[in-house]
């Protein structure tokens, strides 16, 4: 467990106010989300006021390091943790439901004010929420229930149908939606998660060009998971000899990396039409790829600025609204250097 304590305040302030600053967004083009309606639940980024959590210890069971959305929402809670002035606990759960029990186990011992839980395992909520300390919880991404006093995520419906309905507009108009297979990467043990996000991500195409035909359906493990979408991914291949136009959506950009690992193998990337949830500009094989059509972006690096004012408002005894969702853009070939001016170095 490693833990950050705040140092330094007046330098980092500067940092993470820059960091909020550019929580002001420009707007999507109306295009991207024509006919899709955000839900009532999706909130505003914020700057977290200094000091407001001075005195507190918060603990944060992280889903798993080493990956860029949890490295850039690891960096925001730091940041976040100088600002506001709290110890910032962090117990990396490795994609597993036994360690994230582990990490609810020592908080437990650690005299925590409050937790941040982002854990993979729907189904182990309850275990874990059982052995952790009784504080105030926001659960990140996955429900766990029944002790998360808030949800702050995604709207996971909403951001699936944004991608969606990139993919129908781009089918409609290149192919007048003709395909050949639809090849959905999920992650089925994070639940209705999964379920919401993927069947969005049907929806938004459906309403533009009918019923997906011809799905195959890829469980890609906890959280979703780049090896097991490889290897999966070059077995269906493989029964997709004659197939040229392979709608290939998936639940977070590692799965959509490993699929396109696969497509490689096979020398067969330019058969791929890219849908993908999250937008880690760094990753260019993906938003360099022949066809890469569109990603929602869940922006990781400013979840801080929704998870902590809330946090720390249920531990002063506040109400919190239950939903607090983040607010996606649909990013296409077109438009994501204005949302991230750095994704260039790809290009």
């Amino acid at each position: 467990m490693s833990e950050h304590k705040p140092g330094r305040p007046l330098a980092l302030l500067l940092t993470l106010a820059s960091l909020a600053a550019t929580a002001m967004l420009p707007a999507a083009p109306a295009v991207a989300q024509e006919g899709i309606t955000p839900p009532d639940a999706v909130a505003a980024f914020h700057p977290i006021e200094p000091g407001i959590g001075e005195g507190l210890v918060i603990g944060f069971t992280q889903l798993g390091l080493g990956v860029p959305f949890t490295e850039a929402l690891q960096a925001g809670m730091e940041e976040a943790a100088e600002v506001a002035g709290f110890e910032l606990m962090t117990c990396d759960s490795k994609f597993d439901a036994a360690e994230a029990l582990n990490c609810a186990r020592q908080f437990r011992t650690r005299d925590v004010d409050g937790l941040v839980t982002f854990q993979a395992d729907a189904a182990a909520a309850a275990n874990i929420c059982a052995e952790g300390p009784q504080v105030p919880v926001i659960a990140i991404d996955i429900e766990q229930q029944p002790c998360e006093t808030a949800f702050v995520g995604a709207a996971n419906a909403y951001a699936g149908q944004i991608v969606g309905y990139e993919l129908g507009r781009y089918f409609e108009a290149t192919f007048d939606c003709q395909f050949d297979a639809w090849v959905s990467l999920e992650s089925l043990a994070v639940g209705v998660v999964n379920d919401m996000r993927m069947d969005g991500i049907r929806e938004g195409f459906e309403s533009v060009c009918g019923p997906v035909e011809n799905e195959r359906v890829i469980d890609t493990g906890a959280g979703g998971q780049a090896d097991t979408a490889q290897r999966q991914v070059t077995d269906t291949l493989t029964a997709l000899p004659g197939a040229e136009r392979i709608i290939t959506v998936g639940i977070n950009e590692d799965v959509i990396t490993g699929a396109l690992a696969a497509a490689r193998s096979q020398g067969r990337t330019d058969e791929l039409y890219l849908g993908v949830q999250n937008f880690d500009p760094g990753n260019c094989q993906i938003w360099t790829a022949p066809h890469f059509i569109a990603a929602a972006a869940y922006f990781p690096e400013r979840y801080p600025l929704l998870i902590v004012p809330n946090l720390i408002a249920a531990i002063n005894g506040e109400e919190i609204a239950d939903q607090i969702l983040v607010p996606h853009v649909a990013l296409t070939p077109d438009n994501m250097a204005e949302y991230y001016p750095e994704v260039s170095e790809c290009l």
